[in-house]
């Protein structure tokens, strides 16, 4: 049995926990999107429950649009802002969207909400083919790893910049 290595978020710093939203959240996330992009298009010409998975590929495709929106815009603006003020020493003077950032996440698990009552809250059905399994077991993981980094980013990150500014009188 492996040795379990967690990291404790809150002892890091706000450029580390972007590296470490990019590289052990999103990276994944980014892969899984890209798997369940191929299993969505299998289950277009499924007979299994076919308005349900009409539905389930639309609400998928919009999630995955929405996904790689944030990620591209963490990535190049918010990350690479953060990471430019902490070493400027301005960490307190970032002024960062905390509420466009909120609004946006809250689409998100939306979306994911709506998608895990598609999925029979991702308790599979006897009756569902291979595809169909394989697309709501993947769909189980991203929802996972999606809600934890909206929580890093929005119970970690945010508040951790929000109090640096907050200390400045910003």
């Amino acid at each position: 049995m492996m040795a379990s290595h967690l990291v404790e978020v809150n002892e890091l710093t706000p450029p580390q926990l972007c590296h470490y939203i990019e590289q052990k959240h999103y990276a994944p996330i980014k892969q899984s999107l890209e798997t369940l992009a191929e299993y969505s298009n299998l289950l277009q010409h499924s007979d299994v429950e076919p308005e349900k998975l009409s539905v389930g590929h639309m609400l998928f495709g919009r999630l995955k649009d929405e996904m790689e929106q944030v990620i591209r815009n963490d990535s190049m603006i918010l990350f690479p802002l953060i990471m430019q003020a902490d070493a400027k020493g301005r960490i307190r003077e970032a002024h960062i969207p905390a509420q466009m950032i909120r609004d946006k996440n809250k689409k998100i698990l939306s979306l994911l909400e709506k998608l895990r009552l598609i999925a029979n809250n991702f308790i599979l059905k006897p009756e569902w083919d291979a595809d169909t399994r394989m697309f709501f077991e993947e769909l189980f993981t991203l929802d996972q790893m999606v809600t934890q980094a909206i929580y890093l980013k929005e119970n970690v990150l945010l508040p951790r910049i929000q109090k640096a500014s907050e200390q400045a009188g910003y």
